[in-house]
């Protein structure tokens, strides 16, 4: 099968299961175990596919978000409609929580949001091709830091795209979007950078399923610690999928680095710094911790060039 085919049948196949859990996902208590049971079966579809590590991540991703919302969707006793189901399970996240369904003045050409999109998309390409293709070209030491520098800014300037594009769309149906990302860059704290402003359509869900029923107990780092150990087994699923453990487990571990960095800069009183050293703190540990991050997702990549 070709590529190009292998990218039609598995986004179709993909988009067409989880309308299919969509629809079982109500009623009696039968249909809503079996739509749960058929979405943990098909977390295993990923590690059997054998065109590239790139579609087998990208079918990891989906069908592990599409895991977790049919979950939620299971445990969601508010009457919803078939309608309402489906395009939960086919957008990017989750309609009851964040808004998104909120209706603005009238549908919105936004070609500012547009604009900039793109104008992160070619950051991103400019990165990844830096990445992949100039980097092993350079002597070992220079090589390696331009890689995990190129990297780095790959993945930054790719979420903004892909969210600024999510947005755009969004605002073109007439649909008022939550806040989707808040400037990362800016964040003077990791713990703002996780909390505050990276990915929130991530972030929120993490907050809302594992840190905030452990705070309202009184267990707020018992919180952190499951929001992180989440994170972390989300990421070492769709990676393991694509390009084995090992990487994996490297990928994962990125994640939970970051947890006694946040009670390091609490036990510091990081917060009563000057800006300007808080950024450095954070941009720095951030950066000193990407290679667990960056390297596997590269590895990731260059799958999809691989002759």
């Amino acid at each position: 099968m070709s590529t190009a085919l292998s990218w039609i049948v598995g986004s179709a196949g993909c988009f067409s299961f989880a309308a299919l859990l969509g629809l079982l996902c109500t009623g009696p208590g039968w249909r809503r175990w079996a739509a749960c049971a058929l979405a943990s079966l098909a977390l295993l579809v990923p590690f059997w596919v054998e065109q590239g590590s790139v579609l087998r991540a990208a079918i990891a991703l989906e069908l592990l978000w599409v895991s977790v919302k049919v979950i939620g969707l299971a445990r969601d006793r508010t009457p919803r409609s078939a309608g309402f189901r489906v395009l939960q399970l086919l957008v990017l996240h989750d309609l009851r929580q964040d808004g998104s369904l909120k209706r603005g003045p009238r549908p919105e050409v936004a070609l500012r949001a547009l604009a900039v999109a793109l104008s992160w998309s070619v950051a991103a390409a400019l990165a990844l091709w830096l990445a992949l293709f100039v980097a092993p070209e350079l002597a070992k030491v220079p090589g390696f830091l331009l890689r995990c520098a190129a990297g780095a800014a790959f993945a930054y300037a790719g979420v903004e795209a892909a969210l600024g594009l999510f947005l755009f769309v969004y605002r073109s149906g007439g649909l008022q979007p939550p806040s989707l990302h808040r400037q990362p860059i800016l964040s003077t704290s990791i713990g703002e950078f996780w909390g505050r402003r990276w990915n929130r359509i991530v972030g929120s869900w993490l907050f809302v399923t594992f840190y905030r029923p452990l705070a309202a107990r009184g267990r707020s780092l018992l919180g952190v610690l499951a929001a992180f150990a989440a994170s972390a087994l989300l990421h070492l699923y769709f990676t393991w999928a694509a390009i084995g453990f090992e990487p994996a487990l490297r990928m994962a571990l990125f994640f939970v680095a970051q947890l006694p960095l946040l009670l390091l800069e609490v036990r510091l009183g990081q917060a009563r710094w000057p800006q300007l050293a808080r950024r450095v703190w954070t941009i720095g540990w951030l950066t000193l911790t990407s290679p667990l991050f960056v390297e596997p997702m590269l590895d990731i990549l260059a799958g999809g060039f691989a002759p």
